[in-house]
């Protein structure tokens, strides 16, 4: 059963939500600017590692999503 948290510090505006699942951890931060401005959401996976029991993470454990501006699209 998985458990939802969030955390966030004081006088930040970056939000952290902790989510506790079988097998992995996953945080994911909102509210993040890059260098050029824009707003992005980050995403983290970390898998368990236990006494007698370990997790594989298959893929990247790290993506960050990006805020693009709004582009006409040609038919």
């Amino acid at each position: 059963m998985a458990t939802f948290s969030r955390i966030n510090k004081p006088g930040s505006k970056v939000k952290v939500s902790h989510i506790e699942a079988d097998g992995c951890i996953v945080n994911i931060y909102e509210k993040l600017v890059d260098r050029h401005g824009r707003q992005v959401t980050a995403v983290e996976v970390l898998p368990d590692h236990y006494a007698g029991e370990y997790w594989k993470l298959y893929g990247k454990s790290h993506l960050r999503i990006v805020r693009m501006k709004n582009q006409r699209r040609s038919k």
